[in-house]
């Protein structure tokens, strides 16, 4: 359920900007969808990101200025990886424990109560290789909204694989 909650909420982000979502049907090398935009930008005009999707409701990942979550080596291996045509993006959607306030609609609107924290795979910590899975640290200033995701897809437009 929380997989399809952090879908959603980066759909409703991508809707707000124009930016196409396409899915994948596994979690193939460590991307669960990838963001592509239909702007000319000058350095690139098929900008995309692909993102790794993560959702919790444990208030435990709440630190007093970040978002503590653990990742694999795997996927630390795989998101740091610069020889790549797209950058990666972790999102981390921050939810309440109780499924029952996730969501609010009313005659008002669609309320969501969550926010969705990020951080570029290339800014992930280098994986440690006697350790199996680590913490990582996402900024809570890094809050996904419809503006910074074109900012983000703007500094994607000039990454180059090196």
């Amino acid at each position: 359920m929380k997989e399809e909650l952090s879908k959603a909420f980066l759909h409703l982000l991508a809707s707000a900007t124009g930016l196409d979502v396409g899915e994948w049907g596994q979690d193939y090398d460590v991307r669960d969808v990838t963001l592509k935009s239909r702007v000319e930008y000058p350095d690139l005009s098929d900008a995309g990101i692909d993102v790794q999707l993560k959702c919790t409701g444990q208030e435990s990942v709440e630190r007093a200025d970040t978002i503590a979550w653990s990742l694999s080596k795997r996927t630390i291996t795989r998101m740091t990886k610069t020889m790549r045509a797209t950058p990666f993006l972790l999102c981390v959607l921050v939810t309440d424990a109780d499924s029952a306030y996730w969501l609010d609609a009313n005659v008002d609107g669609l309320l969501a109560r969550s926010h969705m924290y990020y951080l570029w795979g290339h800014d992930l910590p280098a994986p440690i290789e006697t350790q199996e899975s680590q913490t990582v640290h996402i900024p809570k200033a890094n809050v996904l909204t419809p503006a910074r995701l074109l900012d983000l897809m703007e500094e994607a437009s000039k990454w180059r694989a090196h």
